[in-house]
């Protein structure tokens, strides 16, 4: 792969770190203030205008004529592999005492795609991927535990919905991985968030809410959302045209860091230090599994 191409993939997956991290912040604070339903329809509404206004751009344009009913197949799929993925990431986020510990939950994703891909190519781990396979799995222990902790309350709350988000967001991430080339960022961030905000449509109407939010919430959305459906997702696209699924997973594995750091500026809180730890392990485990990757494909 040439140098230029790899600068680039490792440019657009830090961009997605940055603005991801703020995500979990900006989302958890207006969780705060409406439900999850009023949420995600004004956050993929504003999302869908971000994307549409970047589509209309020039070199964005051709990008449509591609578009065949193969493709449409593909991009119903990934949404409504993004519908449980999502809806139980920001769920999580919603439940979560510190937006942190999700955080650092969602590094399972990498480990799920590892898992994927073993099971498509036939292949075994070697040493080092199983070890960092190990690792994720104990950090993500570590911070699910509590004095009660058992395995089922593992699955429970935060912890549980979190490691469905990252098994959801793993399938979607090797399914774009093999049309990100066919198909733009942009179609595939504008197709996430016009399946997420009808889903929240549905569920406002279904649960009878108001769609009316709180002048402070609106801007904390209307500016999350620029973070989230539009760069966050663009980005995270973007480095997948230059880069394989998994070496975008040792930046963005350390959103949790800046989660860490944001929470504690903004809400003033921090998790318990044995919950830091099993964040900390579980990046040190997608960084371990990333390298025994790449050495099995040397």
């Amino acid at each position: 792969m040439k140098k230029q191409s790899l600068i680039r993939g490792y440019y657009h997956a830090g961009m997605a770190t940055l603005a991801g991290s703020l995500v979990y912040l900006f989302s958890k604070a207006a969780l705060q203030e409406v439900s999850l339903a009023q949420f995600g329809v004004w956050w993929f509404f504003f999302g869908i205008i971000w994307n549409l206004l970047y589509s209309l751009t020039p070199h964005e344009i051709p990008s449509y004529k591609r578009i065949d009913k193969k493709s449409i197949r593909i991009l119903v799929f990934i949404g409504f592999i993004e519908i449980i993925a999502t809806t139980s990431f920001y769920m999580s986020i919603n439940v979560a005492n510190n937006p942190a510990l999700p955080s650092f939950v969602r590094n399972m994703e990498y480990v799920f795609i590892a898992i994927i891909g073993l099971m498509l190519l036939k292949e075994k781990f070697n040493k080092l991927e199983a070890v960092g396979v190990m690792l994720t799995f104990a950090g993500v222990f570590v911070i699910g535990y509590n004095q009660s902790f058992s395995f089922s309350s593992l699955l429970q709350g935060a912890t549980g919905l979190m490691l469905l988000s990252a098994s959801f967001y793993a399938i979607r991430t090797t399914t774009a991985k093999r049309i990100v080339k066919s198909l733009s960022p942009t179609i595939l961030a504008l197709n996430r968030a016009s399946f997420l905000m009808m889903f929240a449509l549905i569920m406002l109407i279904v649960r009878n809410e108001s769609i009316i939010v709180s002048e402070q919430a609106f801007l904390i959305i209307l500016a999350g959302s620029f973070l989230g459906p539009f760069l966050t997702s663009i980005s995270q696209y973007s480095a997948l045209v230059y880069l394989e699924a998994s070496f975008t997973s040792i930046l963005q594995s350390t959103t949790g860091l800046f989660v860490l750091l944001g929470a504690w500026v903004y809400f003033g809180s921090l998790p318990l230090w044995y919950q830091v730890i099993g964040g900390i392990i579980t990046i040190a485990g997608v960084v371990i599994l990333t390298q025994g990757k790449k050495k099995a494909m040397e």
